[in-house]
């Protein structure tokens, strides 16, 4: 494949029958019929067969799996083997071994048959490209629709979060009887134990947080961009200070005491004492059915809301909430929907758009208990956010949900919220049971919560009354199908499928590591003539540089389960400093570029950084390095052992 040309989906997908055909030898006949039908569809019908239509196929296997019918009405690449057949002609050999023709789901399922045909169906999945500009436009009018559609945020929010005192007094069921002369809510009244219960358990949770104390943060700043500075600016110069940032954040305590506090924003037309910072919504590439929306929000927000982040990490890791979140590892919530799949206890739920959807009003009834806490929230906030990328739609959005995608505290906020409601309907269910045993049947993982089965109902109907919703194609409650933070699981088996992610061009270096490593995970599968039509993708001149080392190795290489091999005509030499043979093999490195500053800032970078006294320091402003291919000296007995 050459620079600027499209994956071989047909190459990829002749590979990968192969592989079914060694499992499933003896309908040799079906894979090539398979293969000519996949042919025929890619060229009819494109690219968007395998990164948008057989995936929505498999959204309904999965379904599948959880509810034990098919249902694939209305489905692409759909057509039934024969009229009253649920089986789809395309892998039948595969449908026909999970479903009979009505539709039922078969016992004694073979697990490596579900993986065959969730890698048919999602490989082109995650596939990295240039959406169509209409589906950017339906991405921008849906967070419109999602804004509209909230609440509007109390007055609390506009302030500087110095009077949280009058939370004390807002309940989660005021949310409820605010929507009672609308038919569709008249049931939710019914939900108003179950609330009370959400609330007092919240309240109870929240005391976790009692001890914040905005003049003990760690403060610092965010990997991302900003919306007050151009990429590589130095952020610690802090171009503007919010004053509702004052009351708990005062700047010269915060931050620094080379600014005056205020600003200027030349988008929302505010002056300087009265300084208003914004949000930019913008798009991030992310695969051919849409793109990825994020908010960059300004530098001040984004240092006090980093600094509040780290308290709330901190304080649940070390707290009994910490057993049931964790921030910095899916394994946990991984390994657990494995055994769900295995026992059926647990259920696994996905939310729609869930950082969107988490209104002030929600956050501000279950925090209310922590008002120190509250309070900082509140000032870190950022009301306003401004889009270019829809004409069509208002180009200022004064916000009512509490944060974007792209806020340093939207992750961990709705962690703790989701917590909070599962914890509070177990409650409800379970009077007797102490807040220990409760937390401990729940796992939560940003949006990905997994919960007793029964729990499930009543958990969606707190959750939709509060403006949520539940997304029904990935979440599993019955059956012996469970999907949780990237570990697909059927019957205690792990039948996630491996993707492939973008086209391997030489000239570009990210792309040939994210073309090894998916070849490796398609290996590590059992998928090896995959894996190998894979390497085979990358020009002759990155395999003959290119290590193969057995799994249990660190180094950039081809993966192996029967022995090491090293490129041959290696370049040799013996190093006198560690007293050893070493060979060069082919490695990427990007490394990354300093920006010096010299002014009055750098200190508090310092500081903020805090290097070890061993190390030599300076400040300024580090800039990602552009990956390019170097030789890595290496011990070669390592490679072979």
């Amino acid at each position: 494949m050459t620079k600027g040309s499209v994956f071989d989906f047909v190459g990829l997908y002749a590979a990968l029958l192969k592989d079914v055909a060694a499992y499933l030898p003896t309908t040799q006949r079906e894979w090539d019929r398979d293969l000519l039908r996949i042919t025929t569809l890619s060229q009819t019908r494109g690219p968007t067969v395998f990164t948008m239509d057989l995936p929505a196929m498999g959204k309904k296997l999965d379904a599948a799996l959880s509810r034990g019918r098919l249902d694939l009405k209305g489905m692409p690449c759909s057509g039934p083997t024969h009229s009253g057949s649920m089986i789809p002609r395309l892998f039948r050999e595969l449908w026909i071994r999970l479903f009979d023709h009505s539709g039922c789901l078969r016992a004694n399922i073979d697990p490596n048959v579900v993986l065959f045909l969730r890698t048919l169906l999602y490989v082109g999945k995650n596939y990295k490209s240039e959406c169509a500009p209409r589906y950017l436009f339906e991405a921008t009018k849906e967070f419109s629709d999602v804004e509209s559609s909230l609440p509007p945020a109390s007055p609390l929010w506009d302030g500087d979060g110095s009077d949280v005192g009058d939370s004390h007094y807002r309940h989660l069921w005021d949310m409820v009887s605010t929507n009672i002369n609308e038919p569709l809510f008249h049931s939710e009244l019914e939900l108003v134990p179950v609330l009370d219960s959400v609330q007092r358990s919240a309240d109870r949770i929240c005391r976790v947080f009692s001890g914040f104390d905005p003049g003990l943060l760690d403060f610092k700043h965010g990997p991302g961009a900003v919306s007050d500075l151009r990429r590589g600016d130095y952020k610690y110069s802090f171009p503007n200070w919010a004053p509702r940032l004052e009351f708990n954040f005062p700047y010269d305590f915060s931050a620094s005491t080379s600014l005056e506090v205020g600003g200027v924003d030349p988008v929302l037309g505010y002056g300087w004492d009265s300084y208003e910072p914004h949000s930019d919504l913008k798009a991030v590439p992310k695969t051919m059915k849409g793109p990825r929306l994020i908010a960059k929000e300004s530098t001040c927000m984004q240092w006090v809301q980093q600094g509040i982040r780290n308290f709330l990490y901190h304080t649940v890791a070390r707290t009994w909430i910490g057993r049931s979140i964790d921030f910095f590892s899916q394994s946990p919530s991984r390994d657990l929907a494995l055994q769900a799949s295995r026992d059926g206890y647990l259920c696994t739920i996905d939310l729609k758009s869930a950082s969107d959807r988490i209104t002030c009003a929600l956050v501000e009834r279950l925090f209310r208990s922590s008002p120190n806490l509250l309070g900082a929230m509140i000032a870190s906030r950022t009301r306003f956010l401004v889009q270019d990328l829809d004409k069509k739609l208002p180009r200022v959005f004064k916000l009512k949900k509490f944060s974007t995608q792209g806020s340093a505290l939207t992750f961990p906020v709705q962690s703790i919220v989701f917590f909070m409601i599962c914890v509070g309907v177990g409650k409800h269910l379970h009077p007797s049971w102490s807040y220990d045993r409760l937390g401990r049947q729940v796992r939560i993982f940003g949006d990905d919560l997994i919960i007793p089965g029964e729990w499930e109902p009543l958990v969606e109907r707190v959750l939709e009354t509060l403006h949520l919703r539940v997304n029904h194609t990935k979440t599993h409650v019955t059956g012996r199908f469970r999907e949780s933070c990237g570990m697909d699981a059927f019957e205690g088996y792990d039948v996630s499928p491996p993707y492939v992610l973008s086209v391997p061009v030489e000239s570009d270096p990210a792309t040939i590591s994210s073309g090894v490593a998916v070849s490796n995970n398609f290996f590590m599968k059992g998928f090896w003539h995959a894996s190998s039509f894979l390497e085979r993708s990358m020009s002759n001149g990155i395999r003959s540089r290119m290590p193969i080392v057995k799994v249990s190795s660190g180094l950039f290489a081809l993966r192996s389960f029967s022995g090491s091999r090293l490129p041959s005509r290696l370049r040799e030499r013996w190093n006198e400093t560690l007293q050893r043979r070493e060979v060069a093999v082919l490695a990427i490195f990007a490394k990354p570029r300093l920006r010096k500053t010299e002014t009055v800032s750098n200190l508090l970078q310092y500081f903020t950084e805090d290097p070890p006294p061993y190390i030599k320091y300076e400040s300024g402003t580090v800039e990602a390095g552009v990956p390019v291919f170097r030789n890595a000296w290496v011990d070669p007995g390592v490679v072979l052992m």
